[in-house]
């Protein structure tokens, strides 16, 4: 039985609005949902360390951030990878982040991560700071997998670092986007944009929901459990589809799109996105 767990990670700087949703994938490769709750983001870790292995986690925080501004950061040794970048940032405030961050976006401007300028225009750099404002969640998301790894760090398969020896004892933590989820499972864009604040934004989480076990293949018996929720609050609904993202990678990691030969240095670096090859 693989655990698998969806996390919609708070950009809020007093920490609001972090959503898990948990569930497993039974015999017959069906998402069973229990829940879909909201915790503090210092709570995060321990669900992560709590979760029987294997299993597979999908979050939606940048797990990096763009090359350029990790070498700024950087007053030692040479950095070639996450773990280098999340030491650093580990090690510093809040507050401080932000100057480094505004130090740097005043003079080179505000640099998007390689994997993301090519494959996400849509996305927001790690370094963006005004609705919505992504340093909160960039340095607080890269101190909980500096705990993770610091924790037990062979516990963890973190793609695209190396894995483990045995993937199959481990927590797949894989980086993802809901919104680039849906687009890549066949969700038009007009038929989901606003589905978080819009007027029309109850009825477009009707709309996901009711098709989300169709376009991603992932039967969702228990959906009901969380249905509620889903239509309430749009980060309890980006939860259940980054559940459903790690479901997808737990049966076929093969259909991701991944960093090629040449992408697979940066994304080692600064992270990537993982969502399905696009459908459409």
């Amino acid at each position: 039985m693989t655990i698998i767990i969806g996390i919609d990670y708070s950009g809020a700087r007093d920490d609001r609005n972090t959503w898990v949703a948990r569930g497993h994938l039974t015999e017959d490769n069906e998402l069973e949902l229990y829940s879909a709750q909201p915790v503090r983001r210092e709570d995060v870790f321990d669900v992560l360390a709590a979760a029987p292995t294997p299993a597979v986690a999908a979050i939606d925080f940048p797990f990096g951030v763009p090359r350029e501004f990790a070498k700024l950061l950087n007053t030692g040794d040479s950095i070639e990878a996450m773990p280098d970048v999340w030491s650093i940032i580990a090690n510093m405030s809040l507050d401080d982040f932000i100057k480094f961050r505004d130090a740097f976006v005043d003079r080179f401007g505000e640099h998007k991560r390689a994997g993301d300028a090519s494959h996400f225009s849509e996305s927001f750099s790690p370094l963006h700071k005004v609705n919505p404002n992504m340093l909160p969640m960039t340095y607080h998301g890269i101190r909980t997998l500096y705990e993770c790894y610091h924790y037990a760090p062979n516990r963890w398969n973190m793609p695209p670092l190396e894995s483990p020896a045995d993937p199959s004892d481990t927590t797949t933590l894989i980086e993802t986007m809901p919104g680039a989820f849906l687009n890549a499972i066949g969700f038009r864009r007009g038929t989901t944009k606003g589905y978080k604040r819009a007027r029309l934004a109850v009825q477009r989480r009707d709309y996901i929901i009711n098709n989300l076990a169709a376009k991603s293949g992932i039967p969702l018996p228990t959906l009901g459990r969380v249905r509620l929720g889903c239509r309430a609050n749009d980060d309890c609904l980006d939860a259940v589809v980054a559940a459903v993202a790690a479901a997808s990678w737990a049966l076929h990691p093969e259909r991701f799109h991944h960093p090629d030969a040449d992408e697979l240095a940066a994304a080692k670096l600064e992270g990537w996105i993982y969502v399905p090859q696009r459908t459409h």
